[in-house]
């Protein structure tokens, strides 16, 4: 689970601060992957980031494993990817 993790933020690494990047490892290192992956969609949704088909596919697959995550969260990155 972790290397999924560590490869969504290398992915997005262009696009997160390096204070972003360094939350989101922090939770990762915690073991808490659903807050992580809420913390990176609310990071891609407030901030407006530019969210590809591709990236959104790999929270979406991350999602699906994970017990825990808000529904919503993922609802809101879908309604900003941009094609």
């Amino acid at each position: 689970m972790e290397a999924e993790f560590q490869e969504l933020i290398h992915t997005s690494r262009a696009m997160l601060s390096a204070n972003e990047a360094s939350e989101l490892r922090e939770f990762i290192e915690a073991g808490q992957h659903a807050l992580a992956l809420e913390a990176l969609c609310g990071i891609l949704v407030d901030e407006n980031k530019h969210v590809t088909p591709e990236l959104y596919a790999r929270i979406h697959n991350l999602v699906e494993v994970l017990d825990g995550v808000d529904p919503y969260a993922l609802k809101s990155v879908r309604a900003v990817v941009r094609y």
